[in-house]
């Protein structure tokens, strides 16, 4: 592989109105354009052996990825249930040369023995049990392949019309399932009405819905 020699500047990454796809870049200069841009950034970046997708965010996507935020969160709450968000924090494994960043993360199954970091880890070292992805305007589709190989249980991916749940299979392929095993109380029609209606309406008026329908489902 010929690595290529990045030239664009950050002010430049930053101020993307579309996605970038760089070519041949290596894994030290992926670690650096990560260093580079930090942790608070208005892109996303995603290393598939190589190739490195850089994505800039809208604010319907971020309103989105919040709204779900804020829904897991009463769901932990109402279900006593602990469930640890991670949000976008950077999953890196340079022995799988992969790198991705998930819109959300959360560790379920695999709370209690999780460790907060204050770093990224160059290697992967435990593998959260949920990630999300709103793909409003770009499809996530290449991510299967990454997250399949981290071993992530369950991949939620919003394309703006239909939440779908993939259940990590035997084989390590994803398979459409409807109501998810992590978090039982949520289905992939419970999360679609309530996204889509966060696409429309106010978020305070979804959030107070969902939580009228969360204290039901609770204390059936």
């Amino acid at each position: 592989m010929v690595t290529a020699e990045v030239t664009i500047s950050r002010e430049q990454l930053l101020s993307l109105n579309h996605p970038m796809e760089l070519v041949g870049i290596d894994w030290q200069t992926y670690e650096d354009i990560s260093e580079e841009l930090g942790e608070s950034r208005a892109v996303q970046l995603i290393y598939r052996k190589g190739f490195l997708t850089i994505m800039p965010v809208t604010e319907i996507h971020e309103l989105l990825i919040v709204l779900l935020e804020r829904m897991i969160g009463f769901v932990s709450v109402a279900t006593r249930t602990n469930i640890i968000p991670t949000g976008k924090a950077t999953l890196r494994s340079k022995r799988r040369d992969y790198g991705v960043e998930p819109d959300l993360s959360y560790f379920v199954s695999k709370a209690d023995i999780h460790q907060i970091k204050n770093y990224v880890p160059k290697e992967l070292e435990l593998a959260p049990d949920i990630v999300g992805e709103i793909d409003i305007h770009h499809p996530s589709d290449d991510k299967f392949e990454i997250y399949a190989e981290f071993g992530i249980s369950e991949f939620w991916q919003y394309n703006g019309e239909k939440l779908k749940i993939f259940k990590l299979q035997s084989n390590n392929k994803y398979a459409e399932i409807e109501r998810s095993e992590e978090i039982p109380i949520l289905t992939s029609a419970v999360l679609t009405e309530f996204l889509k209606r966060g696409q429309t309406e106010q978020q305070f008026t979804v959030l107070s819905d969902f939580q009228n329908w969360l204290n039901v489902e609770a204390s059936a």
